[in-house]
Formats: C-alpha cells, sequence, structure tokens
C-alpha cells in the first residue's frame, strides 16, 4: 500500500510523534520505519490564508497493507484535531 497526504503540521511535531513511537525506528532525518512500512516526512511551503500560513508537510508512507494502516491511524489519531 502507498498512502500520500498532505497535513497542517509542523515538521517538528510529526517528527516528535515519529520518534516518541517506541515500535518506530529513525531511519536517516524524516525517514521512519515501522515493520514493513516506511514513512517519509517532507516540509512543504506555508499555505497563506489571509495574514496566517499553516505549516505543511507530505506525508508518505509505503509497506504492507496492515503495517501502513496501522502506523498511518497512530498518526491520524494524533493529529485528528488539528485539520491535516
Amino acid at each position: 500500500m502507498i498512502k500520500e497526504e498532505i497535513w497542517s503540521v509542523s515538521m517538528d511535531r510529526a517528527r516528535s510523534f515519529f520518534r516518541s513511537q517506541q515500535d518506530v525506528l529513525e531511519q536517516e532525518t524524516n525517514l521512519f520505519s515501522y515493520k514493513s512500512c516506511s514513512a517519509r516526512i517532507t516540509e512543504l511551503k506555508p499555505k497563506g490564508m489571509g495574514v496566517w500560513a499553516a505549516k505543511r508537510i507530505k506525508l508518505q508512507m509505503e509497506g504492507e497493507d496492515a503495517d501502513v494502516a496501522e502506523l498511518y491511524h497512530r498518526f491520524f489519531i494524533q493529529f485528528l484535531s488539528t485539520g491535516g
């Protein structure tokens, strides 16, 4: 499975999330692995909305369906309230 989405989350918060997961390994800066799933976060240019600019990332996950779904669910629940 490949999952790719844009989220209104800062790089620092996304990195902190992955680093806080006990069973997720940081392979290199902004690249994490969980079982067969690799997750990459990429900082995007902030999206301007009037005088406010929302920080954004691109989240890319790839691996076996169950592993991607499990890690994505954790990420989704963590950042659900951000409207990402």
